[in-house]
Parts: structure tokens; C-alpha cells; sequence
């Protein structure tokens, strides 16, 4: 992924990696991708949900279109990620679970949507 988004993306020299930033004086303890132009994350990878790849698309204006999303992933890869998952998923974000990816292929289309949706107000 990390290859992807900054070296192949359409966006690649408008993306910083969120890891060095700190949220109340502790750094974040995840991968995520945050936009310059927007300053707003769109994606990250982390343990805190079984390790997963978490698309970004906003709360405020994409709660809707980030269900049709999960679901549509879902479909892809055969799983339900909400079954897998204990804890509320949080409105406007999408899921991967990592382990059930068999080709980055299969991600890059969310990616680039995720960055293109965050970016709108």
C-alpha cells in the first residue's frame, strides 16, 4: 500500500504519512495517510482492529456512501467484516481486514475513492 499511494497514485505528491503527528502530546500508534491539500486522513492501517486497512471517507458527508462501500468490499472478498469485528464501527469509515486481501488490486479503487471523497466539504 505504501508503494501504491506514494509512488503510483494520482495523488502521490499530495500525501504525508500521519504516524509522525500527536494527538493530545502522544504520537498516533498507526500507518495513516493524511491529504496536504485537505489536511484530513483518508486511510490507515492498524492493530487496534485485528489489523485492517481503514478507508476515511467522513462521518458529515459520507456516512451512506461508506456502508455501500463496506458492502461492496465485502462482496469482493467474500467476508463480512462487521461479523468479525466486537467493536462499533465508526460512521464514515470503511474496513479491510488485511489477512483476506490476496492482491493489492483489489484495494486501489477504494483507495483512490477515500481520497477523492475526504477531500470534499
Amino acid at each position: 500500500m505504501n508503494h501504491y499511494i506514494y509512488k503510483k497514485s494520482s495523488y502521490k505528491d499530495e500525501v504525508e504519512d500521519y504516524h509522525y503527528r500527536y494527538k493530545n502530546g502522544v504520537r498516533t500508534d498507526c500507518i495513516g495517510y493524511v491529504s496536504k491539500r485537505g489536511s484530513y486522513k483518508f486511510a490507515t492501517i492498524t492493530a487496534a482492529r485485528k489489523v485492517c486497512f481503514v478507508l476515511h471517507l467522513g462521518k458529515k458527508l459520507h456516512t451512506e456512501t461508506s456502508k455501500k462501500i463496506q458492502k461492496e468490499i465485502d462482496e469482493l472478498l467474500g467476508k463480512e467484516y462487521e461479523k468479525t469485528d466486537s467493536i462499533r464501527l465508526t460512521p464514515g469509515e470503511v474496513y479491510i481486514r488485511l489477512e483476506w486481501v490476496n492482491n493489492i488490486e483489489q484495494k486501489i479503487r477504494f483507495i483512490d475513492k477515500a481520497y477523492e471523497l475526504r477531500l470534499q466539504k
